[in-house]
């Protein structure tokens, strides 16, 4: 079962405006491009090699910020975003200012200061009256929105001891495959959640969430799963405490039952890529049956970063032979899968390869059956780690929703147990496995 929880604030990407820069030296047509393409990992990397040569004010600074908001920077970004739109607005110009002062303000909704993001874009909203109609922004209003409604409510945020902490983790039977789950203590109750990388949010059922208390912020909010969407409820848990770490200010999805899939597997209650991103860093031992959260995080390595993270969604950089693939990093996902859009592009290699199979899927929005090519195992690399997949299911069409942003697949627990140890890294974005 492919679990999936993601709450999306505006029910489609932010539309980030960029040139097209068609005169630009070799360099800002390098980078433009890598901007234009959105190839976030390769714009971290080829940026500081031609950074002192690029001739573009909005080139350079739009790759800085494209590489603070996607590697997990925002403190940097904001302030980097406050200059640009201070001295360069005519370089840059009104689209690009339009989107940098949305970026901008989901940064500070993301940490918290829900206040400051909504008033800020009502003041642009305000501002631009004069010469633009405000209905022209719906994302810009439904962002100050959203955040308004929580502009009382105090950041999310962790109080730990100066020392590691370590819980216990056991992966048990989740539908046609295994799930890692950790003990939560809420209000002097323990529950188990499921360890999910790829929940954008602190999520919880209905049930679970009457249970303990949490205070509804928000009656309606769209959700969006790896399968379908849905309309669930928003919410604000007091604390939760993972091993001797309080998490505080706890925004919560919390969703409706969904017969057609709980009568395959139910979730109730799961523990993302909010927690994690407070914490900085993540050590996995599968074959230990633990989880470390360190205090004193792992140097970046030698291969630089191999993860971005946006919208509490983690990416993972992986080469399969000399090809350079982008997997969704979803431990929530029971297994290893390539979508479609790798299909697309090697469909000779699979079909004369692979083994043609129907499987099921659950998660966040429903149920379905859908075709595959079963091949017998794939070659990957992460880092300096090379392994293989195997009986790796290929998408012949596209099932998840998250194939629209160019995934090649996902990687879940057929991938986290290979291994004795993963390092996820959020505050240097990179993973690492031994």
């Amino acid at each position: 079962m492919n679990i999936k929880h993601v709450i999306v604030i505006f029910g489609l990407t932010l539309p980030v405006l960029f040139p097209c820069f068609i005169h630009a030296q070799d360099a800002d047509q390098l980078i433009g491009d890598l901007i234009n393409q959105r190839d976030w990992f390769r714009l971290e990397e080829e940026y500081p090699k031609v950074a002192d040569s690029l001739q573009s004010v909005a080139v350079k600074g739009l790759s800085e910020v494209m590489i603070g908001i996607y590697f997990n920077k925002p403190e940097e970004t904001i302030h980097l975003i406050d200059s640009l739109v201070a001295h360069h607005q005519d370089d840059l110009g009104f689209p690009n200012v339009s989107s940098l002062v949305i970026l901008r303000s989901k940064l500070l909704g993301e940490t918290g200061r829900y206040a400051r993001s909504a008033d800020d874009l009502y003041r642009f909203l305000n501002q631009i009256e004069s010469f633009a109609n405000r209905k022209d922004f719906p994302f810009h209003q439904q962002l100050a929105d959203y955040y308004n409604v929580l502009r009382n409510e105090a950041a999310p945020s962790i109080t730990r001891p100066g020392k590691d902490t370590e819980v216990p983790m056991t992966i048990e039977k989740a539908g046609r495959g295994v799930l890692m789950f950790i003990p939560v203590q809420i209000h002097g109750k323990e529950y188990k959640f499921i360890f999910d990388t790829g929940a954008g949010s602190t999520f919880l059922s209905k049930r679970f969430a009457e249970d303990m208390g949490v205070r509804i912020v928000r009656d309606s909010l769209f959700i969006q799963g790896a399968i379908g969407t849905d309309m669930g409820k928003g919410g604000i848990l007091d604390s939760l405490t993972i091993g001797d770490i309080t998490f505080k200010n706890t925004f919560v999805t919390i969703a409706n039952p969904n017969p057609a899939v709980d009568t395959v597997y139910q979730v109730d209650a799961v523990l993302g890529t909010d927690f994690m991103r407070l914490v900085g860093e993540v050590n996995i031992y599968p074959k230990e049956g633990r989880i470390v959260f360190p205090v004193n995080k792992s140097p970046l390595p030698a291969y630089g970063r191999n993860l971005w993270f946006y919208d509490g969604g983690i990416r993972l950089k992986a080469f399969s032979g000399d090809e350079c693939l982008r997997f969704i990093l979803d431990t929530g996902d029971v297994r290893a899968s390539l979508f479609s859009t790798y299909y697309d592009k090697h469909k000779q290699f699979v079909e004369q390869t692979g083994i043609k199979d129907t499987i099921s899927s659950g998660g966040f929005g429903g149920v379905r059956r859908y075709e595959v090519f079963r091949l017998k195992s794939f070659p990957l690399r992460v880092g300096d780690i090379s392994f293989e997949i195997p009986n790796m299911p290929v998408e012949v069409s596209a099932v998840s929703l998250q194939t629209r942003e160019g995934e090649s697949g996902s990687l879940g627990m057929d991938f986290i147990q290979q291994f004795d140890r993963i390092i996820i890294n959020l505050d240097n974005t990179y993973l690492s496995v031994e």
